[in-house]
C-alpha cells in the first residue's frame, strides 16, 4: 500500500509519477494507492496516473489500483482507466499472489509470484542473472523461454558492470504468456541500439542482441538512475525496441 497526501497539481504530479515509477521498480508485486488524503486542484494532473501504468506496462511490475479516492473524485481517477476501488481495503482482489503458481490481478488477469535479484557490478554477476531467469521459467512451466530470456539479461546486466558500474536489481515475472524482464541500475543513462559493429569488435553489440530476442525493450529514467526492460514471447515475430 502507498499512501499519497497533500496535493494534487501539474507541479506535484512529477513527484508522484516519479515517486510511483521508483516504487513499482522495486516491487514486482501490484501495489495499492491510497488517494483518500489527495486534494485534487488540477484535474490533469489525475492523468499521471495513466501515464505511469503506461510506463510500468511491459516492467515486471505487477500494476496498481487506486483505492478510497475522497467523495466526488471517483470519477476522475476512473477516467484514467487504472481500476479504482471505493475503499481503503481492496476487498475481492488477490493483490500479492499466494504463490509461484499464481495470483489474479484486479482485472482478471493471470500472473506468478515474481523473482528478484540484488547484484554487485562483478564478474559472475550475468550468470547469476541468468541462474534466476531459468528458475523462473522452470517454475512458471515455460522452458522455451529459457534461452532468449537468458541472452537479453545477460546483455542488460553486463551493461550495467561495463558502463554503470553500480550496483542493480534484477527483476523477472511471468504474466499472460510474457516473461518480463528488468534490470535497475544507478546511471542515468539510458540503453540505445549503437550502429552498425565490426565482426572484429569486442563489444557494442549488447542491446543488439536484446533487440533480436524481445518483442518490446526500452529504458526509463527513476529516481537515482535508471530500470532497463524486455519482454520475451517465442510465438510473436512482430520484435523491437522502443
Amino acid at each position: 500500500m502507498v499512501r499519497l497526501v497533500g496535493t494534487l497539481d501539474r507541479q506535484t504530479a512529477g513527484a508522484v509519477r516519479e515517486d510511483l515509477l521508483t516504487c513499482l521498480a522495486d516491487r514486482a508485486e501490484p501495489v495499492a494507492v491510497d488517494v483518500s488524503a489527495v486534494r485534487i486542484a488540477d484535474i490533469v494532473a489525475v492523468r499521471v496516473a495513466s501515464d505511469v501504468a503506461a510506463t510500468v506496462e511491459h516492467w515486471p511490475a505487477g500494476g496498481f489500483v487506486i483505492t478510497a479516492p475522497p467523495a466526488g473524485t471517483g470519477r476522475l481517477w476512473s477516467a484514467t482507466g487504472v481500476t479504482v476501488v471505493a475503499g481503503q481495503r481492496v476487498a475481492g482482489y488477490e493483490l500479492v499472489p499466494a504463490s509461484p503458481s499464481g495470483g489474479t490481478l484486479p482485472d482478471g488477469e493471470a500472473t506468478s509470484a515474481p523473482l528478484g535479484l540484488d547484484l554487485l557490478p562483478v564478474a559472475g554477476a550475468a550468470r547469476r542473472a541468468r541462474e534466476l531467469v531459468t528458475d523462473g521459467c522452470a517454475r512458471w512451466d515455460v522452458p522455451h523461454l529459457t534461452g532468449p530470456a537468458c541472452v537479453a539479461i545477460t546483455e542488460m546486466v553486463n551493461n550495467v558492470v561495463v558502463h554503470a558500474g553500480t550496483a542493480m536489481s534484477v527483476r523477472v515475472a511471468y504474466r499472460n504468456g510474457t516473461l518480463r524482464l528488468s534490470v535497475r541500475d544507478g546511471s542515468a543513462d539510458l540503453p540505445r541500439l549503437r550502429g552498425p559493429v565490426p565482426p572484429t569488435a569486442l563489444g557494442g553489440r549488447g542491446m543488439l542482441l536484446v533487440d533480436a530476442v524481445a518483442r518490446r525493450w526500452g529504458g526509463t529514467p527513476i529516481s537515482g538512475g535508471k530500470l532497463t526492460w524486455a519482454t520475451i514471447e517465442a510465438t510473436d515475430d512482430r520484435r523491437g525496441g522502443v
